[in-house]
């Protein structure tokens, strides 16, 4: 089973890509999104987006995005989040991927 995707947007509020099955191309994808352990969310990737559909990725119904609270994830940390496939564990490419805290700006006295 091959799995395919990638994350577009990756934030303290929320994370946004997209997951296909090469092998299953008409089924959704279900994933996981977690900090080491801890599961922030379950998406399935069962979203239209155009851009896919013009790769000829399926239907184009594979994309995905998880709206996280506010105050879940710290601004002022950085983070390794996990994006998996639910049943068997495969990351998705390139995960984990780095959740870096913002730089601040600090003024000299």
């Amino acid at each position: 089973m091959t799995l395919r995707g990638s994350i577009d947007v990756l934030s303290h509020r929320r994370v946004i890509g997209w997951a296909w099955e090469t092998d299953t191309p008409d089924i959704p994808v279900v994933v996981l999104i977690a900090v080491e352990r801890r599961v922030l969310g379950r998406c399935r990737a069962d979203l239209f987006r155009e851009d896919l559909a013009v790769e000829g990725l399926g239907t184009g119904r594979c994309g995905f995005t998880l709206v996280l609270p506010v105050g879940l994830l710290s601004p002022r940390q950085d983070y390794a989040i996990s994006v998996r496939r639910e049943g068997d564990g495969a990351h998705l490419p390139g995960s984990p991927y780095v959740l870096a805290a913002p730089l601040r700006i600090v003024r000299a006295p």
